[in-house]
């Protein structure tokens, strides 16, 4: 059985990391690493909003978790009798519920968005109590969600610090990822398949974009959440009411990629061997993670409390788990650096 043989840990006492190099023109804005939660940057990051189209990324989240996204939903008069961006979905076309996630994730349909609610939750209304319990269970206390779509009605409001947590929890759904990252895809109405782009301008100007949504309403402005992977480090930036998004984004994700310190962890342990022409055999680690606080990293070392001879060079006989804040970062094999022959006593 593997045992633990080796904790390195320091705690020390941590002050909230802010890039003060940088500015946004946003109302509300914030930047968070996706794992950790920590936030990087922030202005007026609590207040309550309206966040617009943004709010798909609920409606898409809860449809990706529904267990029913093979369904073929037939499309109601209820389900497209909306305004703004649309798929441009008609009464009684058929369309899974695969395809109206990518009909919100990338062109921001509202028809879609209807049509996942009323299909799922039966009505807006029911849809909505469904989000805002999703909510409830991700930490929004900010935020209330009255319509699908993301069009104002009633007190329907976020926060920049709520969407951050609502799209770091979403950015772990596998099929959520997999499509807000997509600049086209391909959708099949009535068994016609045809290609929608992606409204997201970031996934073009920048490389490392894994997403994640746009959105806008004459009340709530220009609104983005977008998501950026550098350097095995996942940002997430929020930005409410911001004519200048695109550019702000980038600038943010830049100014924050530099709070990250790199660490490079390696050691050598000795393990103890029995039957072997020598009672030990050395065996090393190393890895390079990437965090905002290398003094929170542990190494956690795990291996047999000794070994049988023959050991080979290059056997993997234990592992590392490398951790940040407790949460594992990276796990490597812990290699013999060296072989050790089986000891014949000779008659």
């Amino acid at each position: 059985m593997l045992k633990k043989f080796s904790l390195f840990l320091i705690v020390i006492f941590m002050l909230p990391i802010m890039a003060y190099g940088a500015d946004c023109s946003a109302a509300s804005a914030i930047v968070m690493d996706a794992d950790t939660g920590e936030i990087l940057y922030e202005k007026n990051a609590y207040e309550e909003r309206s966040m617009a189209s943004t709010t798909k990324i609920m409606t898409s989240l809860v449809a990706c978790e529904s267990g029913k996204l093979d369904d073929v939903v037939t499309v109601t008069y209820e389900m497209v009798n909306t305004i703004g961006t649309s798929l441009g979905l008609r009464e009684g076309d058929k369309i899974s519920l695969y395809d109206l996630v990518i009909g919100m994730l990338l062109v921001s349909g509202n028809d879609a968005a209807n049509s996942v609610a009323i299909y799922l939750g039966g009505s807006i209304e029911g849809f909505a109590a469904m989000m805002n319990e999703k909510a409830r269970s991700i930490g929004m206390s900010s935020s209330l969600f009255v319509t699908p779509s993301g069009l104002d009605d009633g007190n329907h409001h976020s926060s920049a610090y709520d969407m951050a947590l609502l799209t770091a929890a979403a950015l772990q759904n596998e099929i959520f990822a997999d499509i807000c990252k997509e600049k086209k895809m391909e959708v099949t109405i009535n068994d016609s398949k045809q290609t929608v782009y992606n409204h997201n301008k970031l996934l073009s100007f920048m490389d490392d974009c894994i997403g994640v949504k746009t959105g806008y309403t004459d009340k709530a402005g220009r609104c983005l959440v977008s998501a950026a992977k550098r350097n095995g480090d996942t940002m997430i930036c929020v930005t409410l009411n911001d004519g200048n998004d695109w550019n702000d984004h980038m600038s943010l994700f830049n100014e924050c990629e530099k709070m990250y310190q790199k660490k490079e962890i390696k050691d050598t342990v000795q393990i103890d061997v029995a039957g072997g022409v020598k009672n030990t055999v050395s065996a090393s680690y190393s890895a390079e993670v990437s965090v905002l606080n290398t003094q929170l990293v542990t190494v956690e070392c795990y291996h047999f409390p000794f070994l049988y001879a023959p050991v080979n060079k290059g056997d993997k006989i234990g592992k590392i788990i490398i951790k940040y804040q407790e949460k594992e970062v990276i796990s490597v094999p812990l290699v013999a650096e060296e072989s050790v022959e089986y000891y014949a006593k000779q008659e």
